[in-house]
């Protein structure tokens, strides 16, 4: 069983406001340590339930939080700003049975949900078939070209809650309640990662009991972002395939996954480039 773990930093337990999730900031190691216990639980349930091969790909900011010295040495682990972002390493041909989502997130717009945005802050709504989105979702899009099926989402409740109608199918793992934005209520570091634990362990059992599926929206295939001000949505259009809708939106329409992941990943990074 080879085992793929996303892990991010806004939905890990005891983190429940943006400022220490930031390189720099005072609070930035601490996170950093919430990080890797949480990603440490998730690895060791992997294991417990029958995987043979592990890797994490850092996908949070920068994606160089997790500490090398402090992960569990039974797994490999991608860092750096890599292409495919946080997906990077899970395909094509790489034969991952399962996806663990460790320290996600609920997506841009959400009305409670604890630090809650679509890749970065220049989208305020992301839409996929017509219905609101975030990272779990446009990440398990990508992840159904190589045949990999979500299998576990960690973090706050409404995350828990949002992606239950993408793949109802995967373990949820919660680990703090959203208060808002930037607020929200987290059990204890221990009993969140023994939950991590508990949560990684059942999915990859199951995964092995062909239990899981990947996702399957049919086809065409739309995904659309709104932007905060028209000047990112220029940007993000300048993208081959998209065009404008509304006053902020972009969208592509195609019957490919990674064409419609690549298009909307490289509209959030064109945005990000305005001023």
């Amino acid at each position: 069983m080879k085992v793929y773990i996303s892990v991010d930093m806004e939905g890990i337990g005891g983190i429940s406001h943006s400022k220490p999730t930031e390189r720099g900031d005072d609070g930035y190691p601490a996170a950093v340590a919430l990080m890797v216990g949480e990603a440490n639980a998730a690895i060791a349930g992997a294991f417990d339930g029958g995987a043979t091969e592990v890797l994490v790909n850092d996908s949070h900011g920068q994606m160089f939080n997790l500490t090398p010295e402090d992960l569990d040495p039974r797994a490999e682990l991608l860092q750096g700003q890599k292409p495919w972002s946080m997906v990077a390493g899970a395909g094509p041909d790489r034969g991952f049975d399962v996806a663990l989502f460790v320290g996600y997130h609920t997506r841009a717009g959400h009305p409670t949900g604890t630090i809650a945005h679509t890749y970065s802050y220049a989208p305020t709504l992301t839409l996929l078939q017509g219905e609101p989105v975030g990272e779990a979702g446009i990440n398990a899009l990508a992840l159904s070209a190589w045949g990999v099926p979500v299998g576990l989402v960690c973090g706050d409740d409404e995350v828990a809650q949002e992606t239950k109608a993408w793949f109802p199918w995967a373990e949820r793992v919660v680990v703090k309640t959203a208060v808002s934005r930037r607020a929200a209520a987290s059990v204890h570091p221990s009993v969140a990662r023994e939950r991590v634990r508990e949560g990684a362990k059942r999915a990859v059992e199951r995964a092995a009991a062909g239990e899981l599926r990947v996702l399957d929206l049919g086809r065409p295939i739309k995904l659309e972002a709104e932007y905060a001000n028209a000047g990112m949505a220029d940007y993000a259009a300048l993208v081959p395939g998209t065009e404008r809708y509304g006053d902020r939106g972009v969208r592509v329409v195609t019957d490919d996954p990674l064409v419609a992941y690549r298009t909307f990943l490289v509209g959030v990074r064109l945005a990000g480039l305005v001023e």
